[in-house]
Order: C-alpha cells, then structure tokens, then sequence
C-alpha cells in the first residue's frame, strides 16, 4: 500500500465526533442520549454509536470525517485528507443510553500557525485572484491576514478576532492546490472582519469567504463611487450563522445587513433564512448576491477583465 493509500485510509479511520471535539467542540450540541447536532445545522443529525451523521434538510450524510467535510462543509478530498492526516485523534467512546455520560477528550488549544518572515506569496496569490495591493497592505498590516509555510507548501492565514483584538479562530488557504481548512481549535463564531474606517458605521456586508470579503472590498475600490472602508465585510467562513450574531451583538449601531453570499443553491438557501431572521430583529436586508459567476472573486475577476478592455 503507497503512503497516499495510508494517509487516506487513517483519515478514514477518523469519526465525525472526533473531527468535531478537536477542531469545533462549541459546534457539538447534544440533542438526545443517543445523538447529536450542531449549532451551524441542527438539521444535521450524528450518531456516535455507529459513527453516521446524516443532514436531513440537505439529504446527504456519510460515517466518517472524510465524508463530514466533503459533503457539509464543501472540502475537496485532497484537502480533507491532509487536513485529518495533521490530527491524532483520541479514541472516544461511548455509552449506552442509560450509562453514565463519558467525558470527552480535551480538545486541541487555538494557537496561530508560525508565521513567514514575509507575505511575498500570498500576495501574489492574491493579487492574481484579483485583490487591490490597498486591501492586501489593510488585511496584512491589521493582522487578519499573513503567510505560514507547512512542508514546501506556502499557506495563506485569516484570522479571525474577538472584540478585545485576539486572535481566535483562524482559516488556511493553500497558496498552491487547493488544500483549505480551519486552523484546530478555531471558534466559529469570530469571522474575518474588515472594520470600516468609522467605528460609528451602521451597514456591513456578509460574506461567505474571507477571499470573497476582499474582493467585495476591491470591488468597491474601483468603483469610486465612496471610501472602500466605508462598510464593514465580514466573512463567516462557510455557511454558519455564529459570526453574524457576535458581530451584531457587538455593532449594536448595525441598521443595514447586505448578504452578498454565492449565487448557489446552498448561498441562496441559506440567504432566505438569514434575511428572515434578521428582518425579525428589525434590520434592512439588502441581499446582493455576485452579479456575475458564483461568488465574489470570480465578479471581481469578471469586473477588472471588463475594465481592463474599455482601457
């Protein structure tokens, strides 16, 4: 057997609950003796007797990690084996209904990826997806955004903050390939934020990646038409609710949400239940998805290739 064969057979071996205590634990909300969900989805049932989990609303589920971040949180495979491969899960068991509840193993601590002396890659990668050298020098120079080196691969990292400045979760993006996870112990609900340059701002715009918050930032750039910093992007890492209700909760003076997630069906899907629940709370929802291509980079890719041919 290869050594790729291995790798993917340990990232097999790996359950959905292990995934989720060492990576996500606030995630886990247990909803009878026998099962779990998640806070994200609470449609999305696990069983950690026989390992299975299965995402009623969206029909899909599977009995291992591998399946979990293909199919809920949209990794592809290469990506989601390197990712388990970085983790020894501890072996969890667990009893039966009536038994005494176990205690779960410890999960990871957060800690930052060491970062590179330089950014010299990621810049370049993300000025080739599109993103203004002004949004680039704001992201690296507020500590949001720097370079990691794992192996010989060159690692973009986002950073996500709490009210205070530190730093609390954490999202790497491969500068190569296509490998892509969160950093182990991250805490969901503190997005990629751009705070906008008047901390008395009541609009922000939400988006799904923090790619797509800088090019929702670049876009506006070029527009001309205000100050780029003129509205807060924050970026939820995925389909999750949490870093919507933290950063509203500490933006009191909010009154326009703008979702500006991916012209798909989970973006639209999830869009109608997010402009639901805030027009609740009494909030003017603006839903802004990318005029052109599914997400924002590839509007903005679209954009400046436009531009670029008036001049």
């Amino acid at each position: 057997m290869g050594k790729y064969q291995k790798n993917i057979e340990a990232a097999r071996r790996i359950t959905v609950m292990q995934y989720l205590e060492t990576y996500h634990p606030g995630e886990l909300v247990r909803k009878t003796d026998r099962e779990y969900c998640t806070r994200t989805h609470d449609s999305l049932i696990i069983t950690p007797a026989n390992g299975f989990f299965h995402w009623f609303s969206r029909r899909v589920g599977g009995n291992n990690a591998i399946d979990y971040l293909t199919k809920v949180e949209g990794m592809d495979f290469v990506s989601a084996v390197r990712l388990l491969n970085e983790m020894t899960p501890a072996v969890v068991s667990f009893q039966p209904a009536k038994a005494a509840p176990v205690k779960p193993h410890e999960p990871r601590p957060f800690t930052l990826p060491t970062p590179d002396r330089n950014a010299e890659a990621v810049a370049a990668y993300l000025m080739h997806r599109g993103i203004s050298p002004k949004v680039l020098r704001y992201c690296v120079g507020s500590g949001i955004l720097y370079q990691t080196t794992r192996g010989n691969y060159r690692n973009c990292v986002f950073v996500g903050k709490d009210e205070h400045g530190v730093a609390r979760c954490a999202f790497q993006r491969g500068c190569q390939g296509t490998f892509r996870g969160d950093v182990s112990g991250s805490q969901k609900q503190y997005g990629f934020l751009i705070s906008a340059e008047d901390p008395e701002c009541d609009t922000v715009e939400i988006y799904e990646a923090p790619i797509d918050a800088m090019s929702g930032a670049t876009i506006r750039q070029y527009k001309h038409d205000r100050p780029w910093r003129s509205v807060h992007y924050l970026a939820l890492g995925g389909l999750n609710n949490q870093p919507i209700d933290y950063f509203l909760e500490h933006h009191p003076g909010i009154k326009t949400v703008v979702l500006c997630f991916d012209r798909d069906e989970p973006g639209r899907n999830f869009a109608g239940t997010v402009a639901k629940k805030l027009t609740e709370k009494n909030l003017v929802v603006v839903d802004m998805p990318p005029a052109v291509g599914k997400d924002y980079n590839e509007y903005l890719l679209a954009a400046k290739k436009l531009i670029s041919m008036e001049r």
